[in-house]
């Protein structure tokens, strides 16, 4: 599990959401989830940006648009 000053990776992210870390690359490339790279270069992301895509994720599911990024728990 990686977490530092510069957020979580992918892997770890991935697992936070409840996808698989491919899943989550892919939203990436689409851009439906925001991310930031480190000086480094290296994919990271902040809670608030996975809170904003499990926000976005509840609201297609509500609204009846599109796909669901991640399936509603509850």
């Amino acid at each position: 599990m990686t977490t530092s000053l510069f957020g979580y990776d992918e892997k770890t992210a991935a697992r936070i959401l409840g996808v698989a870390p491919r899943t989550l690359r892919a939203w990436r490339v689409a851009g439906k989830v925001s991310h930031h790279r480190t000086p480094g270069g290296r994919v990271r992301y902040t809670m608030d940006q996975l809170i904003e895509v499990q926000r976005a994720a509840r609201l297609n599911v509500t609204n009846g648009h599109t796909k669901p990024l991640v399936a509603a728990q509850g």
